[in-house]
């Protein structure tokens, strides 16, 4: 009876481990992040925002969604457009603008919702591309532009390669973005390009603390500026190991 008992207990633990080191099917999620919305020069109504792949498979197209209401909330309009990047793989973070290209409309916005409409599933790219250096200047009209380098860092040409910068408020919201193509678009292994955003929005400007720079290529993403958890985790592991090893070397050690 012990020994059916002790089987049976085993198999229960074995089959628990099974289901905790086994791979989580994959998920395909985008959450909106920070958003702001307001009225520019030409009287209409602008969001702008950012998205983030908080799943575990790279996704395109992701379309977002405006319904715009009044102070009644009853709603005035809907309108939709895309993520500035075309592919997120898990863990980025892309900006997006939407407008409300009606004037009379506009100036009754109150507030609004938004929604991710949809995306589709893609293969992750890997990386391939880094800014070493970048800086940012105010010019005598009074746009900000934001310079530096781009280089592919991969073993194949880059192309069509896109920077983008997401500007941010000193809450950490987003208040505008701006992007460009480097130029040639395509960008041989080991070269280095130079790349220049402007931000043409000058009421905007006042708003802005800080930035953050993206870039994607048709074959490559950009180095992140901070590790993905999934590199953290894999640190934490080979350093616990390492500790784990260096103490076991320690209580062999024979003391003199």
């Amino acid at each position: 009876m012990k020994n059916i008992l002790l089987t049976a207990f085993v198999l229960m633990f074995l089959i628990a481990a099974v289901s905790l080191i086994s791979p989580a099917k994959a998920v395909a999620e985008v959450n909106i992040l920070s958003n702001t919305g307001y009225i520019d020069s030409l009287g209409w109504y602008n969001i702008v925002g950012e998205v983030e792949n908080t799943g575990d498979v790279a996704v395109t197209w992701v379309e977002i969604e405006a319904t715009f209401y009044d102070v009644n909330n009853t709603m005035l309009a809907t309108e939709d457009s895309y993520m500035t990047l075309n592919t997120l793989n898990p863990g980025r973070k892309s900006p997006f603008d939407i407008t409300l290209m009606n004037e009379v409309l506009a100036a009754k916005v109150n507030n609004y919702s938004l929604t991710v409409l949809s995306s589709s599933v893609t293969s992750s790219k890997p990386i391939g591309l880094e800014i070493p250096s970048h800086t940012s200047s105010i010019d005598e009209w009074g746009w900000m532009t934001i310079s530096g380098d781009i280089k592919n860092i991969g073993t194949i040409t880059a192309t069509f390669v896109k920077i983008v910068a997401t500007c941010y408020d000193t809450g950490g919201n987003v208040v505008d973005y701006g992007w460009t193509y480097s130029q040639p678009t395509d960008i041989q292994p080991n070269l280095t390009i130079p790349f220049e955003i402007t931000l043409y929005d000058t009421e905007r400007l006042p708003y802005i603390a800080s930035y953050a720079l993206e870039a994607e290529s048709t074959q490559y993403v950009l180095i992140p500026e901070f590790p993905s958890w999934t590199q953290m985790l894999l640190l934490l592991v080979v350093l616990t190991g390492a500790i784990a090893i260096y103490k076991r070397k320690l209580l062999k050690t024979p003391i003199h």
